[in-house]
C-alpha cells in the first residue's frame, strides 16, 4: 500500500543544517518539491510517478504521522487504505472519526467525524475503520453510484477462488444492526440490499444503478457461456428472456497491463472481437457501452431499448446477491 513513504521529509525531524521550512517552501516554489501536508514534503520527481490514489495515500500517511495521537481514518480515507474503488476523484482532505466526546470539526485539510467507534483495524501501520464500518459510512455519505461500487467491491467473490470476499451481506447487516440507530440507516440498508458479489468492476455497478433507474428488467450477472469450441466467457449482464447480453467496458481492460495479462492493446481488442462473435453466434445480441453511458440512465436507455429491452420493470428488495 505504501507509496514512497521513505521519501517523505518531515520538517519537525530536521536537525541543524538539514534545511528548514523556508528552504522547503523555496523548493516548492521552484517546483523541486511538493508540499504533501503541513510540514511534510516529497521530491517532485517522486510525486510525478504516483497515480491519484497513491498521492492520496501519501497524504494520509503524512497527516497520520504528524498527529499527536494516531488517528482512526474513516470514510474516503479508510476506503483508500482498504483498496476500495471510487467513482470520480479522490478527495483532497483526510477523513477521520474521533468519537462522540471529541466532537467533529474540519480544519487544515482534515475532516473529523463525530461518531461512536469501538473497533478498528490496522493496515500497513495505519488505523482505519473496519471494512463493514467503512462500507456503511460511505453508503450514508456517498451518491448511490459510489455507494453501490463500494458495496459491490467489498462483497465481490472471485469466481476463480483466488481470494475471499472482504465481507458478506450477513456481516454488513450485522454491522448495520449493531450501529442502530444512526443517521442515514435507511439509505445504508438500501445500499446493502442492492449490493451484489457478482459485479466485477465499478462500471458494472454504475450500469446496474442506471438500469434500475430506467426500469429495465433485472439482469443476471456474469453468466458463463460456452459453444462447440469450449468456454467463451462470462458477459457482465444477461437478459435471457430477450436473448440479450450487455458488456460495460472500462479503460482498464485495454490500458492496464495487469488486466491485459501480457497482451498488447491490439491483441486485447482482437480477443474481444472473437469473443463477441462467438456470443452472437449462440445467437445473442450484444450491447457494449463505456463510462459515459453507464452513468447516464438516458443514454443507457437509448442503447438497450434499440436492442429490444423493455422498460417499466420494478426491482425487488432481494437482489440476486450470489453469496
Amino acid at each position: 500500500m505504501d507509496p514512497l513513504p521513505s521519501k517523505l521529509t518531515f520538517v519537525r525531524d530536521l536537525g541543524f543544517g538539514e534545511g528548514n521550512r523556508q528552504q522547503h517552501a523555496a523548493a516548492v516554489a521552484l517546483n523541486r518539491e511538493v508540499r504533501v501536508s503541513r510540514g511534510t514534503y516529497v521530491p517532485r520527481s517522486d510525486w510525478e510517478t504516483l497515480g491519484t490514489r497513491d498521492r492520496y495515500l501519501l497524504l494520509l500517511r503524512a497527516v497520520a504521522a504528524t498527529r499527536k495521537n494516531q488517528p482512526i481514518l474513516s470514510h474516503w480515507s479508510a476506503a483508500a487504505v482498504h483498496g476500495m474503488p471510487i467513482i470520480g476523484a479522490w478527495p483532497s482532505r483526510v477523513h477521520m472519526t474521533v468519537g462522540v466526546v471529541a466532537g467533529g470539526r474540519s480544519r487544515n485539510g482534515v475532516v473529523k467525524h463525530s461518531a461512536a467507534i469501538d473497533d478498528y483495524v490496522e493496515v500497513d501501520g495505519l488505523r482505519v475503520t473496519t471494512i463493514a464500518r467503512t462500507v456503511l459510512d460511505m453508503a450514508v455519505c456517498c451518491p448511490v453510484l459510489q455507494a453501490t461500487a463500494m458495496v459491490d467491491f467489498a462483497l465481490h467473490r472471485d469466481r476463480f477462488n483466488r481470494w475471499p470476499p472482504l465481507t458478506s451481506h450477513l456481516e454488513l447487516l450485522a454491522e448495520w444492526n449493531r450501529r442502530l440507530p444512526f443517521r442515514g440507516h435507511a439509505r445504508a440498508l438500501a445500499a446493502i440490499e442492492f449490493g451484489s458479489s457478482r459485479a466485477d468492476t465499478p462500471i458494472e455497478s454504475a450500469s446496474r444503478v442506471s438500469m434500475r433507474q430506467v426500469g429495465f428488467p433485472q439482469p443476471r450477472l456474469q453468466t458463463p457461456f460456452s459453444d462447440a469450441d469450449g468456454f467463451i466467457g462470462e458477459p457482465d449482464f444477461e437478459w435471457p428472456d430477450f436473448d440479450l447480453l450487455g458488456e460495460a467496458d472500462g479503460d482498464r481492460k485495454y490500458l492496464d497491463r495487469a488486466f491485459r495479462s501480457g497482451r498488447t492493446v491490439e491483441q486485447v481488442l482482437l480477443d474481444e472481437k472473437i469473443r463477441e462473435d462467438r456470443l452472437r453466434a449462440l445467437p445473442r445480441a450484444v450491447g457494449r457501452w463505456r463510462w459515459s453511458t453507464a452513468v447516464n440512465p438516458g443514454a443507457l436507455r437509448t442503447k438497450l431499448v434499440r436492442l429490444g429491452l423493455p422498460t417499466g420493470a420494478e426491482w425487488g428488495q432481494n437482489f440476486e446477491h450470489g453469496d
